[in-house]
């Protein structure tokens, strides 16, 4: 095992530790678990739903462009994340639109604060690496992509739950 490798791994396991975290913060009465009613519940299980169909979708795609003139050789082994991004993206854009996303626990200023921290913090490591000449590698996408990928989830996540707010306010 090299050091990229150990550090890929030591990266996702402190990654999980921190989640934990910061989901015992960000929800009210302290605890790790989001408390979420029946109807959240069910609009949770669709979200997932869509979501692995998406990350499907994705998949069958890059499989169809690695076929191609274009491939995806650009994107090394961080291929393999860009399904998982985009079942991501429509799981929690399902959620947040059909007021299945915040739970009944959930503090939303501490938790809109701790997602403009996450993707400061995994733009700073994407644009480091960008400076440093480590985004890119022999023409092929290195682990600071999925950096800049997070980056951009959180974006979304953040312009998605306000776009939510403001429809609700007007709906009112």
């Amino acid at each position: 095992m090299n050091f990229r490798s150990l550090g890929f791994i030591i990266g996702i396991i402190v990654g999980i530790i921190l989640v934990i975290v910061l989901l015992k913060a960000i929800n009210r009465d302290g605890k790790m678990k989001t408390k979420y009613d029946e109807r959240q519940l069910r609009v949770r299980g669709d979200a997932y739903k869509f979501g692995f169909f998406a990350a499907v979708l994705a998949n069958a795609l890059l499989l169809v462009l690695s076929t191609t003139e274009y491939g995806v050789g650009i994107f090394g082994y961080t291929v393999f994340f860009i399904p998982i991004f985009v079942g991501i993206i429509v799981q929690i854009s399902y959620c947040i639109f059909k007021d299945g996303y915040v739970g009944l626990n959930t503090n939303m200023p501490r938790f809109m604060i701790s997602m403009a921290f996450i993707s400061a913090f995994n733009f700073f490591i994407a644009i480091m690496a960008m400076v440093r000449g480590g985004f890119i590698e022999d023409g092929v996408l290195q682990a600071p992509f999925l950096n800049l990928l997070c980056g951009i989830l959180f974006i979304v996540l953040a312009a998605e739950i306000g776009i939510k707010m403001i429809m609700d306010q007007k709906g009112e």
